[in-house]
């Protein structure tokens, strides 16, 4: 399939990189902001089309590579434009192929295609894709042709039910953003114990449980006091804590105790089921 983008932010610079390098057919970039989407077709040696009905012309798949809040006006300026028998999409988490409202009038269809990964920069992130997990949603049949696409690029990929998706973008959420509030937790009590220059120390130690975590699973990776049935230590946790920070503590390791009974089911975690209550 040709291939075309329609805004060229982070998204927009990494999948197209990521395209072209893995040898797919590239028609080009058309944005509101022509810097950007040349810079974008100049990296993956495709062109530039200030018109942005004459790419979706050129194209069978168009990805509309936009801010979430802006995929269906996008869509809805296009939709009367030469769309018929093409397959747009988006790479929103949390959004469904709904965002292009009244595609099949048009005689096109769309979908959703998510890499599960963060994307922190325009020009490197696409490196990471590689490994990257996407997951698809959307109609036959193009849902099955950019399936295949994906598939074969090498990436693990798999079709989710479009009801599925804030769910499925919350556990993206959970992982990927709220790391970023424990680390700044972790970093700010490091500060007050006057240990802020081994923070360094302690994001190696987040590196390194992930890699437990890839390798063995949460359940095998889990170690430390609630997993040890340790009711005194978290005590001590507890006691030098207060306000969101204790709360949000108290409820990780409630979170952390069902996977402890899961690691060692022979162990009594009443004590600290009582503690954390």
């Amino acid at each position: 399939m040709n291939i075309g983008f329609i805004g060229a932010g982070k998204a927009g610079f990494c999948l197209g990189q990521y395209l072209a390098e893995k040898g797919q057919a590239l028609v080009g970039y058309a944005s509101r902001s022509p810097g950007p989407a040349q810079e974008a077709a100049s990296l993956t040696g495709s062109a530039y089309f200030p018109d942005p009905m004459a790419l979706i012309k050129a194209a069978d798949l168009i990805f509309l590579t936009v801010p979430d809040g802006l995929i269906e006006s996008v869509w809805l300026s296009l939709a009367d434009g030469p769309v018929a028998g093409k397959i747009f999409a988006h790479c929103s988490g949390s959004l469904s192929s709904e965002a292009f409202v009244g595609i099949e009038s048009k005689g096109a269809q769309g979908i959703s295609l998510h890499p599960l990964m963060a994307i922190p920069d325009k020009l490197r992130s696409h490196k990471l894709l590689a490994e990257t997990f996407f997951a698809i949603e959307g109609p036959e049949p193009a849902l099955s042709r950019v399936l295949g696409l994906v598939a074969s690029l090498g990436n693990e990929v798999r079709p989710l039910d479009k009801a599925k998706k804030p769910l499925y973008h919350c556990a993206a959420a959970f992982v990927s953003n709220f790391s970023v509030a424990l680390a700044f937790a972790g970093a700010e009590m490091l500060e007050s114990c006057g240990l802020g220059e081994a923070q360094g120390a302690l994001f190696r130690l987040m590196l390194s449980n992930a890699r437990s975590i890839g390798e063995y699973g949460p359940v095998a990776a889990l170690t430390g006091p609630v997993e040890r049935g340790d009711a005194g230590t978290v005590a001590g946790h507890l006691a030098v804590l207060s306000g969101e920070d204790r709360e949000l503590y108290r409820l990780l390791a409630k979170k952390l105790l069902k996977v402890a009974a899961l690691k060692r089911p022979e162990r009594d975690y009443a004590s600290l089921a009582a503690l954390l209550a």
